[in-house]
C-alpha cells in the first residue's frame, strides 16, 4: 500500500486490517513509523498480497523512487498512443515501461509519482500525462516564480545595503514590501506597524533603530525620498505625478470678451501656477473690480483622468524643497495659467462696492482675458506707490480694496499684517530662511481674492446653489483680553485663541476671522480641488458645462473626502517644516540668543509659552523663566536641538 500522512510524506506499508473506515498498516522498519490506524482516504493500493510472494513484498517495502528518466520514458510512450490524454492505473502505467513489472518496481513508480515531477498528474489512483502545452505553461510559471523570488531577495538585499531600489519595485512581491515601507513611513507609532519578517530583518541590517531620522535617511538612500523630504510624503497622493500629454482646449462660445480691460497678475518671481489676476473697469461712472481666475475646465471634463488625479491629491503641496502640484506642472503652467500677453480663458467676477466697502453688485461670467502686466510683488508695490497718471488702474484698485478691508475690519475681521519666515531647500538640499514682508501689493491681492470668494458665496446663496463654503465659528472681537492690547503680534495671538478651526461644508455660515457672513474659496482652482469644485458647480448651474450641479448632500460627502486629503497635506507640510527647522537650528547659521516677544501662554502652569522671534519672523514654543508676562521682551537661548529624536528646547530669559 502507499500512504500519504498528514504531512504529505509518501510511505510504503502492508495492509494488515480494516476497521471503521481506518486501516492498520505495517511500515518498513527503516521508516521509523509506528503501527497506527489511518483513514482509508490516505491509502492507495499498489499490489495485492495474493499476487505477490513474501520476498517480493519485502523488497517492495524497501523500494525507492524511480528515476526521472523512467517517468519521462513512460510519458513519451503515452504520447504515442491513440489517446495521449488517457488515464493509467499504476499497473498499466508500469506496463508502458515493462511487460511484467514487479511489486518493487510498482512501489518505486508510485513513490516517484508522489514526488516533485511535471510529466504526470496523479489523482484517485490514476496517472494522466500532461500535454506539451501544459508542460510549457507549468515551466514558465515555475520560472516566473523563481524570478519573483530572486527579485524579492534582491530587493531585500538592496534594502539591507541601502542601495537604490526604484528599478527593482515593479513585481508584485516587491510592491508588497514597498507597501510595508510606506506604512512605516506614514505611521504615527512606527513600533505598532506589523512588517513582513524578512523586511524587518532587512531594515535592521540597514541600521534602522526605530527613529524617524534614521528611517528618513534609509529611504533617501533607497531612492524613495529626496533629501529633506518628510516621511509622510512616501505613500501619499503626492508621491508621484504621472506625465500626461497636454490637453486640447474646449471651446465655449458663451465666453465674455474682457481683453480690452487692464489686467494685472501679481505673484512671487518663482510662481509657476498663475491662477489669478485683477483688473478695473470704468462703467457709467462706477468703478468695477474684476477678479479673473484660471479656468481649468477649459482643459478637462468632470471624471476624466486629469480631474480624478487632481481630486486624489486635493491640493498642491508646498514643501521646503518645492511645490508638488495638484495638476501635472506642464498642464498647470503651460495650459491653465493666466500668462501675460496671451488670450486666456478665465472665470471672472465683477464686483461693485458702495462707499463703505460693502458689496452692492456681483457679475460672474466665463471670459476671455489678457494679462497686461505680469508683476512681482515688489514691482506692483512700486506701481501702486508711484500711481503714474498714464496707468492709474492698479493704484485705484488698491484704494478700492483698502475700503473693503476697512469694512471687513468693522465686521470683526482679524487683520494680521506681519512678516512670515519660512525655510526653503536650495541646491544640495541646503536650507535658507526666506522672510515674506507685508506690503501694498500683497494686501491688495489678498483682499481681492477674499472679495471674490465673498461675492461668489453671496451670489450662490441667493441662487440656492450648493457650494463648498468655508466657515469658521467665533469672532476675534469676542476676546476681551485681546482687546486690551494694541494692534500687533500679542493682540493677534490672543484673538486667534478665540477662533475655531475653519472647515468646509455645503451650507453657508459666517467666517469669523474674515469678518464675513459667508465665504467660499474660489480663486485657486489649479491648486485646490475645493475651488475647482466651486467652479464646476457654477459652470453647470449656468449652462457652460454639461451635467447638473451637485446637491448639498452630495457636496457634503465629497467634502468629507477632500477634508481627509487636506488633513494629510497639513500633516506632511508641518512635518516638513519641523524637520527643516530642527536641521536649520542645529546648523552653524542661527545666532544665539535671539530677541523675542512673549505672545501667549500654551501651558502657563509649566511656564511654556509661544514667543515671536522677529528677526526670523517665526513663532515658536519656549520655556519661560518666572516673572515674565504677555508682551514682555525677552531673549531666547537654544538649550538643545536633536533632529534624530525630534527634540527642540528653547529657554526664554528676561532681556
Amino acid at each position: 500500500m502507499g500512504v500519504c500522512d498528514d504531512r504529505k510524506q509518501p510511505r510504503l506499508a502492508l495492509l494488515e486490517a480494516l476497521s471503521n473506515g481506518r486501516a492498520s498498516l505495517r511500515y518498513a522498519a527503516a521508516s521509523g513509523q509506528q503501527q497506527r490506524p489511518v483513514p482509508l482516504k490516505q491509502v492507495e493500493l499498489i499490489v495485492p498480497l495474493s499476487a505477490s510472494s513474501s520476498s517480493d513484498l519485502a523488497h517492495a517495502l524497501s523500494a525507492t523512487s524511480s528515476s526521472s528518466t523512467e517517468l519521462a520514458l513512460a510519458w513519451m510512450e503515452s504520447q504515442q498512443q491513440q489517446s495521449p490524454a488517457q488515464s493509467y492505473s499504476l499497473a498499466s502505467l508500469g506496463q508502458l515501461l515493462r511487460n511484467d513489472p514487479t511489486p518493487q518496481q510498482l512501489a518505486a513508480l508510485w513513490l516517484s509519482l508522489q514526488g516533485p515531477q511535471d510529466l504526470w498528474r496523479w489523482k484517485a489512483g490514476l496517472a494522466t500525462a500532461r500535454s506539451s502545452s501544459e508542460l510549457r505553461q507549468l515551466r514558465r510559471s515555475r520560472r516566473s516564480q523563481q524570478l519573483e523570488q530572486a527579485g524579492r531577495q534582491g530587493l531585500l538585499d538592496a534594502i539591507a545595503a541601502r542601495r537604490p531600489i526604484t528599478a527593482l519595485v515593479g513585481s508584485k512581491p516587491a510592491q508588497e514590501l514597498l507597501r510595508g515601507l510606506k506604512q512605516l513611513a506614514g505611521a504615527e507609532k512606527p513600533e505598532e506597524v506589523s512588517l513582513a519578517p524578512e523586511l524587518h530583518q532587512a531594515l535592521q541590517r540597514a541600521g534602522y533603530d526605530g527613529s524617524a531620522q534614521v528611517l528618513q535617511q534609509v529611504l533617501v538612500d533607497l531612492g524613495l525620498l529626496q533629501p529633506g523630504q518628510p516621511l509622510r510624503l512616501l505613500g501619499s497622493a503626492w508621491e508621484s505625478n504621472s506625465e500626461v500629454e497636454l490637453p486640447t482646449a474646449q471651446i465655449d462660445p458663451q465666453r465674455r470678451d474682457l481683453t480690452h480691460l487692464s489686467c494685472f497678475s501679481i505673484d512671487s518671481a518663482s510662481t509657476q501656477e498663475v491662477d489669478d489676476a485683477i483688473g478695473l473697469e470704468r462703467r457709467d461712472g462706477d468703478l468695477w473690480i474684476w477678479v479673473h481666475i484660471a479656468d481649468p475646465h477649459q482643459w478637462l471634463e468632470p471624471g476624466d483622468r486629469l480631474d480624478l488625479e487632481a481630486q486624489r491629491r486635493g491640493s498642491t503641496l508646498y514643501l521646503s524643497g518645492g511645490a508638488m502640484p495638484m495638476f501635472p506642472m506642464a498642464v498647470a503652467r503651460d495650459c491653465m495659467s493666466l500668462r501675460p500677453m496671451r488670450r486666456c480663458g478665465a472665470l471672472s467676477v465683477g464686483v461693485l462696492l458702495d462707499a463703505d466697502g460693502a458689496i452692492t453688485a456681483v457679475e460672474p461670467c466665463r471670459s476671455w482675458v489678457k494679462v497686461s502686466y505680469g508683476l512681482t510683488y515688489e514691482d506692483a508695490d512700486d506701481l501702486i506707490e508711484l500711481a503714474p497718471p498714464e496707468d492709474p488702474d492698479l493704484a485705484e484698485l488698491a484704494e478700492l480694496l483698502k475700503r473693503r478691508t476697512a469694512w471687513r475690519e468693522q465686521q470683526g475681521a482679524l487683520l494680521m499684517e506681519q512678516a512670515e519666515g519660512r525655510l526653503f531647500r536650495y541646491g544640495a538640499a541646503e536650507l535658507a530662511l526666506e522672510i515674506t514682508e507685508p506690503g501694498l501689493a500683497r494686501s491688495c491681492v489678498s483682499e481681492a481674492m477674499i472679495l471674490a470668494g465673498a461675492a461668489m458665496a453671496e451670489w450662490s446663496s441667493q441662487h440656492e446653489l450648493a457650494m463648498p463654503f468655508r466657515v469658521q465659528a467665533g469672532s476675534s472681537q469676542d476676546n476681551a483680553e485681546a482687546n486690551q492690547w494694541p494692534q500687533g503680534p500679542v493682540r493677534w495671538a490672543q484673538q486667534r485663541r478665540g477662533l475655531s478651526r475653519s472647515r468646509l461644508q455645503s451650507k453657508a455660515e459666517p467666517h469669523g476671522s474674515l469678518g464675513l457672513p459667508m465665504y467660499l474659496q474660489w480663486t485657486s482652482p489649479i491648486r485646490r480641488y475645493g475651488d475647482l469644485l466651486a467652479h464646476r458647480q457654477w459652470l453647470q448651474f449656468s449652462g457652460h458645462l454639461e451635467g447638473e450641479p451637485l446637491d448639498a448632500e452630495a457636496i457634503g460627502a465629497l467634502l468629507q473626502r477632500l477634508d481627509q486629503g487636506q488633513r494629510e497635506a497639513s500633516l506632511i507640510a508641518r512635518q516638513d517644516q519641523r524637520m527643516a527647522l530642527l536641521e536649520w537650528l542645529a546648523g552653524p547659521i542661527p545666532q544665539w540668543p535671539q530677541p523675542a516677544t512673549l505672545l501667549s501662554w500654551l501651558r502657563e502652569d509649566n511656564g511654556i509659552a509661544l514667543v515671536r522671534l522677529e528677526a526670523w519672523a517665526m513663532e515658536l514654543p519656549a520655556q519661560i523663566e518666572a516673572g515674565l508676562g504677555l508682551g514682555d521682551q525677552l531673549f531666547i537661548q537654544l538649550e538643545r536641538v536633536d533632529p534624530a529624536s525630534d527634540l527642540l528646547r528653547l529657554k526664554g530669559i528676561a532681556g
